[in-house]
């Protein structure tokens, strides 16, 4: 069904709040509305949380145009757009007892996208082909061999020797097809991921915040 254009959707209701549900239940996006409305997307996903309305959440695969889709959100905003969409918190990183780290549950074997998260805000975006918890070892022993997992293993470490809590979300979209052609979506969501939110720790030699 083809929505309405958004300033007829809204054209005679006063409040914001009617706004977003109307443009909710006509078919918009969350991240839509924010944009549109100019407001926090806090702020709509309250109002649908509220009026029980789960329309307006990406769920699974959907193609949308340049102009549409979302080019930079703020890292406060992002870890709620991640979770709307489907990212699952697994589990936090904790001390080991013996000076290192170690994550408080079994990852997912699958392939995926993760995100490490401190007080809300996404730190890292990373993808593992090998499977999620394969990837969650190699952070854990942070090899010096590997560079990406070493500088990370001791940012987190840093995080956790300082009672800081940092957190793990995951998501495992399943492969898909292109003219018949093999697509991995994972690697497609972490480059797209870190386009959008710019994560800190994703950049090498930033200051740790």
């Amino acid at each position: 069904m083809t929505k309405r254009p958004i300033s007829v959707v809204v054209e005679n209701l006063k409040t914001t709040s009617d706004k977003i549900r109307a443009l909710l239940r006509e078919g918009y996006l969350r991240t839509e509305i924010a944009q549109f409305l100019d407001i926090r997307y806090q702020h709509v996903r309250k109002v649908a949380v509220d009026a029980g309305i789960e329309d307006g959440v990406h769920r699974g695969i959907a193609v949308v145009s340049k102009a549409k889709s979302i080019s930079k959100v703020r890292e406060d905003v992002a870890i709620e757009v991640l979770v709307d969409a489907g990212f699952e918190k697994v589990g936090t990183w904790v001390g080991d007892g013996v000076g290192g780290i170690a994550l408080d549950t079994g990852a997912p074997r699958d392939a995926g996208v993760y995100a490490f998260v401190v007080q809300g805000l996404i730190k890292y975006v990373g993808v593992s082909r090998a499977g999620i918890r394969t990837r969650m070892a190699n952070y854990r022993v942070g090899q010096k061999g590997q560079r990406t997992s070493a500088r990370v293993n001791q940012i987190i470490n840093e995080h956790v020797a300082a009672g800081t809590v940092v957190e793990v979300y995951v998501a495992t979209p399943p492969a898909l097809q292109w003219n018949g052609l093999p697509v991995v979506t994972a690697a497609g969501l972490e480059a797209g991921l870190i386009k959008m939110i710019q994560p800190p720790w994703n950049k090498a030699g930033m200051r740790i915040r």
